[in-house]
């Protein structure tokens, strides 16, 4: 990892203190019991619940990333994923709502001073999004008019604005990491009721849609901008979030959450492990046999092991924060550990089904909803490990990308 240059005159800030974050390490742990409580109401309302809703905006737990001072507590990689990591244990659902936002919300910190003037122009707020598939925007004078359906919003009833993918009217071309960006208040869009699946049910990721929707020039990021990139002339800069490479930060802490569910997998089955019989068979309790023990041992080392690669992965995150910065083939072999971790998580999940046996596939069980939500988020596009696996091939012995660079 390479040095960044100086940064010039501007006054750089650190991330929260291990006293902040500890404190909200404990209150999110503290809030298991209550978010695995609500979470069969939120399946049923596919969206997070109002006391759970009450309970993100009150504690704070939608501006962890955001620097301090748009508000937010300025989380290290590192903490944030130690937070979501509990989160995810009482519910999966309600840490990938959180991961959305806070993650949509840093990510307007890194725009152009505009768009933080007119975003947070009443202080933080939460900042949902989508880019794929793309909206159109026209230009106009003064602005821009948005038309657009953009699905899989989730949080999409906990946020105030919305970062949306868009294409000018003339272009015809892939949307890639790097496509325009607009800023559309929630309220100038209407939300069409379509989350209908099997993992993840409690996220509220519906469809949003603006038909004719003006918004002026400060509201958008053109893809030939410098949104992302370190920009020390920016009047909002200097927090070591700023610093921070947007796609790794995000995958990374992405993760986080679904290393919490399948934790809380593991507790459940080894829970059970002592009361359980192995059916069909003279054992007794599955503790007494080789065999469930042994499988018992191989998911928890798996779980241990991705662990190991995140808080790594995480570490270098931090240390960005504090003036070094990840090249673009230590960002090739980020995604590819990335991707080990996928395999790692998913494998333990399906190896801990079989051996809660077939009545942990019942709706009612616990478990089969941190299941389905694992199953459902390790296929999300920036998890599935085929593609971190090529990228990093292909940077090992210098082939041609099949991505830009903003995608690694």
């Amino acid at each position: 990892m390479a040095s960044l240059q100086k940064l010039g005159t501007t006054t750089q800030t650190g991330f929260a203190s291990g006293k902040v974050a500890d404190a909200l390490v404990e209150k999110a742990r503290s809030l298991r019991s209550f978010l695995q409580g609500e979470a069969p109401e939120g399946e049923k309302r596919r969206s997070p619940t109002p006391a759970v809703d009450l309970m993100l905006k009150d504690e704070g737990f939608l501006r962890l990333l955001l620097p301090q001072r748009l508000g937010g507590f300025d989380l290290s990689p590192t903490d944030f994923c130690r937070v979501q990591i509990e989160i995810a244990k009482g519910d999966p659902a309600i840490s990938w709502v959180m991961q959305i936002i806070n993650g949509t919300s840093w990510i307007t910190s890194l725009a152009p001073d505009s768009v933080q003037d007119a975003v947070f122009a009443d202080g933080p707020v939460a900042i949902c999004g989508a880019y794929n598939p793309p909206g159109k925007a026209r230009k106009v004078e003064g602005g821009w008019v948005i038309n657009g359906k953009w699905p899989y919003m989730s949080g999409s009833r906990q946020s105030v604005w919305a970062q949306q993918g868009v294409v000018l009217e003339d272009y015809d071309g892939p949307v890639v990491p790097g496509i325009n960006m607009c800023y559309l208040k929630m309220d100038q869009m209407t939300i069409e009721d379509t989350w209908f699946v099997s993992g993840m049910q409690g996220t509220g990721s519906d469809t949003a849609v603006a038909r004719d929707v003006f918004i002026p020039d400060a509201q958008m990021v053109l893809m030939s901008e410098r949104a992302g990139q370190i920009d020390t002339t920016k009047r909002h800069f200097g927090a070591s979030s700023d610093l921070l490479p947007a796609v790794p930060t995000v995958r990374t802490t992405g993760i986080a959450q679904l290393i919490g569910a399948v934790e809380q997998m593991l507790e459940i089955v080894t829970a059970e492990a002592p009361k359980k019989p192995v059916l069909t068979t003279t054992i007794g309790p599955r503790t007494s046999s080789g065999t469930y023990m042994r499988d018992l041992g191989e998911a928890a080392a798996m779980i241990d092991t991705a662990k190991l690669i995140l808080f790594d992965l995480a570490a270098k995150l931090d240390r960005i924060g504090f003036g070094e910065e990840l090249s673009i083939a230590e960002k090739a072999k980020h995604r590819a550990a990335s991707a080990q971790m996928i395999e790692l998580i998913h494998g333990a999940s399906e190896s801990l089904m079989f051996q809660a046996g077939s009545s942990a596939f019942a709706l009612d069980k616990p478990i089969n909803r941190y299941w389905r939500d694992v199953s459902m988020a390790t296929r999300h596009i920036q998890n599935i490990p085929t593609i971190g696996y090529e990228i990093y091939g292909r940077a090992t012995t210098g082939a041609e990308p099949i991505s830009p660079p903003g995608a690694y």
